[in-house]
C-alpha cells in the first residue's frame, strides 16, 4: 500500500494524473523537488484569474510572484508535506475551509503526518495529494494523486460545489506541474548525459 493510500483511504473526490518522462527515476525525482514556480505557466495564469482585478492590474502583484518564482513549486504550494520514501514516492497534505476567493486553514501543524491523520473538527476539508516515479519501459512514469475527504455531511455538500467548478482548473495545473518537472529532468539528463 501506498503512503497515500494509508493516509486516505476514505475520499469524496479523486483525481490522478500521469506522463511518462524522458529521464531516469533520479532525474525525476530531482526534478520534483527543484522545479522553479516559473515553469508553472499556466498554473500562474489560473492563480492570476482567482485572484480577480487586484491581481490583473495591481504590479505589486506581479513583484510578488516575480519574487518567489524560482521557489520550488512545491514549496509555494499549500499542500505540505508530510511523509516520503525516498526516490519513490512524495505525500503533500493540507486542511482548509476552502472558498472561491480563499482558503482558511485551523492553527495547527501543516507538515505533521498524524496530525493529518487524526484532525476531525467539523467543517473542514482534507486534501491529500501525492507524486510517485516509477521506472516504466518508456522512460519514467510520473504520476500524481488528489484525493479530498470532508470532516462532516455538511461540508462535503459545500465542497462538492466547489469541487464541481475548480475541478477543470485542478486538472490543469496538476498536468503543467507534471509537464514542467519532465522538462526540468529531461534538460538536466540532456545536460547530465
Amino acid at each position: 500500500m501506498s503512503l497515500f493510500d494509508d493516509v486516505m483511504p476514505r475520499y469524496t473526490q479523486q483525481e490522478t494524473h500521469h506522463r511518462t518522462v524522458s529521464a531516469s527515476t533520479t532525474a525525476v525525482w530531482g526534478a520534483l523537488h527543484s522545479t522553479p514556480v516559473s515553469a508553472l505557466s499556466v498554473s500562474m495564469a489560473l492563480l492570476r484569474i482567482r485572484m480577480g482585478p487586484k491581481a490583473w492590474v495591481d504590479p505589486s502583484w506581479s513583484d510578488s510572484v516575480a519574487a518567489e518564482s524560482n521557489q520550488p513549486a512545491l514549496q509555494a504550494f499549500a499542500p505540505r508535506e508530510i511523509d516520503r520514501i525516498e526516490g519513490v514516492e512524495l505525500l503533500l497534505a493540507d486542511i482548509a475551509r476552502y472558498d472561491f476567493s480563499s482558503s482558511r486553514r485551523p492553527g495547527i501543524s501543516r507538515s505533521d503526518r498524524a496530525v493529518f491523520e487524526e484532525f476531525d473538527a467539523p467543517g473542514w476539508t482534507k486534501v491529500a495529494m501525492n507524486f510517485t516515479v516509477e521506472e516504466g519501459s518508456d522512460g519514467t512514469l510520473l504520476t500524481t494523486r488528489t484525493r479530498v475527504a470532508t470532516t462532516d455531511a455538511r461540508t462535503s455538500l459545500r465542497f462538492a460545489a466547489y469541487w464541481a467548478m475548480i475541478k477543470p482548473g485542478s486538472a490543469l495545473i496538476r498536468r503543467d506541474l507534471l509537464a514542467a518537472i519532465a522538462s526540468v529532468a529531461e534538460e538536466s539528463a540532456t545536460v547530465g548525459g
